[in-house]
């Protein structure tokens, strides 16, 4: 599994946003990989840290789909409205949520190699308008641990999809 450093970038308007880039290959192909990824209603029983999900639209996996999503973080249990943002069917799609006046933003890249996925997870923390300053002690401190959860979900779901017993573990 690839991981980068987490990295300071600027947007269009100048804002301060941190980058965390984690990705895997999968011994799938890149349908089976894309379905499990985008199955909300099983997620909590394929990763670890995902403890429910309760999905509030109606319908499959697509451009504006929400859903409330609790997990562990940092020890404790958060949860999170997120919404699909952008979405190319077996290609990527991306999830935005809000939490403390930051914009989150993960996107999932899939990318065949031969009979294998390439999953790449980009996270991506916005402070939206706040003084730089302000949230950069924040954004590195949880750089790391961000980096190790988004790096266990992507290993719990690339043992599920390898054909081991399916529950999320260790």
């Amino acid at each position: 599994m690839g991981a980068s450093l987490p990295r300071e970038a600027t947007d269009q308007k100048g804002q301060s946003m941190t980058r965390i880039t984690v990705d895997t290959e999968i011994a799938a192909p890149i349908e089976r990989v894309f379905e499990v990824f985008t199955d909300l209603e099983q997620h909590s029983t394929r990763t670890a840290n995902i403890h429910k999900i309760e999905v509030l639209t109606v319908g499959p996996f697509k451009l504006g789909a929400r859903w409330i999503e609790t997990r562990e973080v940092l020890g404790q249990q958060d949860s999170a409205e997120m919404e699909v943002t952008a979405f190319e069917r077996n290609r990527s799609y991306t999830i935005t949520h809000h939490k403390a006046g930051a914009r989150i933003d993960a996107v999932f890249t899939f990318t065949p190699v031969g009979d294998h996925t390439n999953v790449r997870v980009e996270f991506g923390l916005d402070s939206h308008g706040l003084p730089p300053g302000i949230l950069a002690p924040v954004r590195w401190a949880i750089a790391s641990k961000v980096r190790d959860v988004i790096g266990q979900d992507l290993a719990d779901l690339q043992e599920f999809i390898e054909g081991s017993t399916g529950a999320p573990g260790h």
